[in-house]
């Protein structure tokens, strides 16, 4: 290997040695894991104050990205079989949850992979640790995958350490191939199997969690300068926390007599020994302010930061009824990250339901159409007059309804089965005389 091999080679290890320690903080963050901003010393009180604003944000980006169930739809105009298939694969994975793990591996580190794994009598779809996945990519052609290392620890039966290593490389002619390894105690890899895979795409389906245009993998939720903002939020709630453990009872000084000449009678009286002596309290004289207003402004900047404003979570001060578009404008980050996300995991999703109605037998070429929910609640009242609206201009009575959230297939049935009932009913009562 010659210098220049050397240094590139030197330049992607340190690249993914980056990005994995990247993932090791992230995930620190995420389940509060964060440095004590004050020393504790032994035998004195811990006045560390740790508040986790990582986690909200990542689980309030998960929500609205995959908090109501999207619909997977092939054909707008009937209900087809294998739009009947690809229902019955997701609810044996667990679809909601699923996609939720998906979309928080993606949140904390950037990236989500998804493997297919073949079975009967349906695939199962395994979400795997980014951490294990290493990507090699075409070097003339960033977005072009030609090997992925999948990479773990295990345990074998006897309890020796192992390392489970899967390579899935494409060769000379298109194929894909499958070879498992496994290294036990630090030794060489052994093969264990090799596969041609069936198909012409990898088992594995991958996206970016925001878009990186110069890099393979995409850009988390949680960087380091929103761990280092909640670093400082914590920093400061320690600070206030220690000073009004030592500040906030008054203390009681005095002066002009020594300690045995004070005298407290049995009525809790406190007599001074002579005219000249002096009995004070020492009170502080902030309330803090600045140390609150200091909280207040780095938090709104973690808010800013992360694009999760604060009313997301809950938090709307002296505010009445808003308007649809006052909602709008209050969400507004949230909402454009949300939208940019739902085109990175929606070609995930559309290659992998495109990959899975190929197994089952469906044709390669069958693309999913996406119905997202809404990501504000509407004003019912006035939806719905704008429903009737858009069907007095020619919308149809499906679309309508699946805006607003129905079923129209089964609203269509219970209706067909309602009027059955009162039919049956009405001649019951024909029969009686009624």
């Amino acid at each position: 290997m010659n210098i220049a091999d050397r240094m590139w080679m030197e330049r992607i290890l340190t690249e993914d040695r980056a990005r994995l320690l990247g993932y090791q903080r992230a995930w620190a963050a995420y389940f509060g894991d964060f440095r004590k901003p004050l020393k504790v010393r032994k035998g004195v009180p811990d006045d560390n104050v740790v508040v986790n604003f990582v986690r909200i944000v990542v689980d309030k980006g998960v929500a609205f990205l995959f908090g109501h169930e999207p619909r997977f739809e092939i054909s707008e105009l009937e209900d087809t079989r294998a739009e009947e298939w690809l229902a019955e694969v997701w609810r044996r994975n667990r679809k909601m949850q699923f996609l939720q793990k998906v979309a928080l591996n993606g949140a904390v580190c950037g990236h989500a992979f998804v493997k297919i794994v073949p079975g009967e009598p349906f695939p199962k779809l395994v979400n795997l640790s980014p951490e294990y996945v290493h990507v090699v990519t075409d070097p003339d052609d960033i977005d072009e995958v030609v090997r992925y290392v999948i990479q773990y620890p295990a345990v074998g039966p006897q309890g020796e350490r192992l390392v489970i290593r899967q390579v899935i490389e494409r060769d000379d002619g298109g194929r894909w191939l499958v070879t498992d390894q496994v290294s036990e105690r630090d030794k060489p890899f052994v093969t264990r199997s090799e596969a041609v895979w069936p198909w012409s795409w990898p088992p594995i389906a991958d996206c970016q969690n925001l878009p990186s245009p110069n890099e393979y993998y995409g850009i988390p939720d949680v960087e380091q300068d929103v761990i280092d903002l909640n670093d400082a939020i914590n920093f400061v709630l320690s600070n206030m926390a220690r000073i009004i453990r030592f500040h906030a009872h008054p203390k009681t000084w005095g002066k002009g007599f020594t300690a045995n000449q004070l005298k407290v009678a049995v009525d809790e009286t406190i007599v001074l020994p002579s005219p000249d002596a002096e009995l004070h309290n020492l009170e502080m004289q902030s309330d803090l302010e600045a140390s609150i207003r200091l909280y207040e402004r780095l938090r709104e900047a973690l808010h800013e930061v992360t694009r999760v404003p604060e009313v997301a979570t809950g938090k709307l001060d002296r505010a009445g009824a808003l308007s649809g578009v006052a909602l709008q404008i209050l969400y507004q980050p949230l909402l454009e990250k949300t939208r940019m996300k739902r085109m990175t995991y929606g070609e995930l999703l559309v290659e992998l339901n495109r990959h899975l109605l190929e197994m089952g037998g469906f044709g390669p070429d069958n693309v999913t159409t996406i119905h997202w929910p809404e990501l504000l609640p509407k004003d019912a009242l006035a939806e719905r007059q704008a429903a009737l609206i858009d069907q007095q201009l020619g919308v149809s009575q499906d679309t309508i309804l699946q805006r607003l959230g129905f079923d129209p297939e089964l609203e269509r049935a219970k209706s067909e089965a309602s009027s059955a009932r009162l039919a049956e009913r009405m001649l019951e009562a024909f029969d009686r005389g009624g």
